[in-house]
């Protein structure tokens, strides 16, 4: 196992917030595969501490679930999406443009393998492979906020956003000279602002929307 994860070299705050998010992931699933739930989640733990993880990693995951959480009361299929949360990134390897569907794929193989119902499984494949594009899925509307909650880093604070564009710029840092980096992501970057909407959902829109915009145009001016 990746020595990051190992809870005995762990500080005891980390150890406890580890302990949180297994219990959280525990929870999807029945008490009688929580020993089976318990290994797939510290194999899941062991890929997001991997080396070179500087944005898309525990932090991230976390994030996303507390974006969930607060729209908790509009989910249709919780345990679901919050599965797709801790997949949705499982395999991140920058060098790659498969990510999604390798991400998707891993899920579907260790749900599959310690018996969650096809149906979410199927529920939990359609979001990860969705957020190739991040495109809602037609008749499913539970995509818009997943969609939603995996942009919100683009409408935090200024200083959260330039950690932010700091961390990609560290995952991508093969990626010389840098005028190579700049051009890519400025055009990542364009591509969000060129949507009439950067969130779908109202309260996302309402509340990042404005800000994600500056933000983005702040970090092209400075790509520039």
């Amino acid at each position: 196992m990746n020595k990051e994860y190992q809870r005995e070299e762990l500080s005891d705050q980390e150890r406890i917030r580890i302990e949180v998010m297994q219990d959280d992931f525990c929870s999807i699933f029945d008490e009688l595969k929580k020993p089976e739930a318990i290994k797939l989640f510290e194999k899941i733990v062991e890929e997001y501490q991997a080396e070179g993880r500087a944005y898309h990693n525990l932090e991230h995951i976390e994030n996303l679930l507390a974006f969930l959480k607060e729209c908790e009361a509009d989910i249709k299929e919780l345990n679901g999406i919050k599965l797709a949360a801790w997949f949705h990134d499982v395999i991140h390897d920058t060098r790659m443009r498969d990510n999604d569907n390798k991400s998707a794929l891993f899920a579907k193989n260790y749900l599959e393998q310690i018996g969650v119902p096809n149906k979410v499984v199927e529920y939990v494949v359609a979001l990860i492979q969705a957020t190739a594009g991040h495109r809602v899925i037609e008749d499913n509307p539970d995509s818009a906020i997943f969609m939603d909650g995996d942009l919100a880093i683009l409408g935090s604070s200024e200083e959260i956003y330039d950690q932010y564009a700091a961390s990609i710029r560290e995952e991508y840092k093969w990626v010389i000279p840098d005028e190579e980096y700049k051009a890519g992501r400025k055009k990542v970057l364009e591509g969000f602002l060129k949507r009439q909407r950067i969130y779908v959902t109202e309260r996302a829109n309402e509340e990042l929307e404005q800000q994600a915009r500056k933000n983005m145009e702040r970090e092209i001016a400075s790509l520039s």
